[in-house]
């Protein structure tokens, strides 16, 4: 009876050690052969993991009682629980897979090398899109490199990016321009008299007012503007910003202060200094973009001013063991900051008008770029001083010129007599969408009447 049971038992272990382990089994599950992307998402496919890198939880730490983390052979050891497997892109929403010939662009126009033309179309589908559209679902990626730019996403987004593209890469607008007129005042009351050749627009930045002239009614409101004692003009329209093209000029300088002392014994002076540097100074941006039925310009503007108005001194006391009734001067600064980040769209043959109101004018004496439409900051203002500052822009082709910088003269040697306003309204455009959304009060009686 023993030999038979140990028999039985000998035939039965014998039966178990030919059946996988299950955990042996899973492993050889997942070092079969991935399933490939479809066609048109090849250039994706090294996204796809090797059997290498698979996340494996720690068992030990689930016995204990532990938090569990993960172990990736990349990524090291992680709390979040990673997957690798990639069989082919989220298409439930009807994403495919598109690439963009952008060379018309990049190669056809004379950029320096420093420079990455392909980042511009990127910003500028970014800012009309929106980033939400490339960050939530539905699933879709957005990149691009000197040649080409690639997208998935919906129909519905890669219709409205191949519009952006069009209007980036079609030779028949390389030949198009846009000057932009800056020039301050001390007082804003300037629109009492020229408020007869303004038509308002939306505007979403806070405190800046937009208006569309006829080229006829903004020479006419120049030559007013020009009697004026305060006036200056800061940039006059002699650079000519060509279409498609991103303009980026920065003016700063640093200003270094103390900002706080703390008791340290180990220093020589027995106590150690927290000095920090403010760039004070502008940054500008400017892109303009033609509309596919050449009708309207767009453009992004984008202008940062930060202005120390003075530094407000500060007695602390910093006792040391030499000078036990040590004070130390620190100081505050008085800063002042103005913000514009706008998309307008315009027609072309009207003159866009932005009124940035009462905002500060850095002096800076260093210019980064020595040919721009801003060069005038370093020369023309007072430093740290406040003024109401305009901006005149317009679109110029390849057979017209800008409306002419008229010169300065005293009160009595101006005999400039303004023309008739133009016969009909301008067309009140409509404004792109932008980040800040619908401007406060579009839905009053005043926008009501003017549209």
């Amino acid at each position: 009876m023993c030999s038979r049971f140990f028999i039985g038992l000998f035939l039965i272990s014998g039966l178990l050690l030919t059946f996988q382990n299950p955990v042996e089994a899973q492993q050889t599950q997942l070092t079969s052969p991935e399933t490939v992307a479809p066609k048109q998402l090849q250039p994706l496919a090294s996204a796809a993991v090797t059997p290498t890198d698979q996340t494996v939880a720690d068992p030990a730490a689930t016995k204990s009682g532990r938090r569990v983390r993960s172990r990736d052979n990349k990524l090291g050891d992680r709390v979040a629980k990673i997957t690798t497997d990639l069989e082919k892109l989220p298409q439930s929403h009807g994403q495919f897979w598109r690439e963009y010939d952008i060379t018309p662009y990049t190669k056809g126009r004379n950029f320096p090398a420093t420079v990455q033309p392909e980042q511009t179309i990127v910003d500028w589908i970014l800012r009309q899109i929106g980033i939400k559209a490339w960050h939530s679902s539905p699933f879709g990626t957005l990149t691009a490199d000197s040649e080409k730019l690639y997208v998935y996403h919906t129909q519905e987004v890669q219709l409205m990016v191949a519009d952006i593209v069009d209007r980036f890469v079609d030779t028949q607008f390389f030949n198009e321009s846009c000057t932009v007129r800056m020039i301050s005042l001390s007082r804003p009351d300037w629109i009492a008299k020229g408020h007869p050749y303004l038509r308002p627009m939306q505007i979403a930045s806070p405190g800046v007012q937009g208006w569309i002239l006829e080229r006829a009614g903004a020479q006419a409101l120049l030559q007013e503007l020009a009697r004026r004692t305060d006036f200056k003009d800061i940039a006059p329209p002699q650079f000519l910003i060509p279409n498609g093209i991103e303009h980026n000029v920065v003016s700063k300088k640093q200003r270094t202060y103390l900002r706080d002392v703390q008791i340290n014994s180990a220093t020589l002076n027995g106590y150690a200094e927290d000095r920090v540097t403010i760039e004070e100074g502008f940054r500008i941006s400017f892109v303009p973009l033609s509309s596919l039925d050449s009708l309207d310009i767009e453009a992004t503007i984008k202008l940062d001013i930060v202005q120390i108005e003075k530094m407000i001194p500060l007695m602390i006391d910093a006792p040391t063991a030499t000078n036990p009734r040590q004070r130390i001067q620190i100081e505050s600064p008085q800063v002042a900051c103005f913000k514009l980040d706008e998309m307008i769209r315009w027609p072309k043959n009207k003159i866009l008008l932005l009124d940035l109101g009462t905002i500060p004018l850095p002096n800076i004496s260093e210019q980064t770029e020595s040919q721009n439409f801003f060069s005038g900051f370093a020369k023309n203002i007072v430093p740290s001083s406040r003024a109401n500052v305009l901006l005149f822009i317009e679109c110029v082709n390849g057979n017209s010129v800008a409306i002419p910088t008229l010169p300065i003269q005293s009160q009595s040697q101006q005999t400039v007599t303004s023309p008739p306003l133009p016969n009909g309204q301008p067309t009140i455009p409509t404004t792109s969408p932008n980040r800040h959304g619908t401007a406060i009060g579009s839905n009053s009686f005043y926008w009501q009447g003017i549209h």
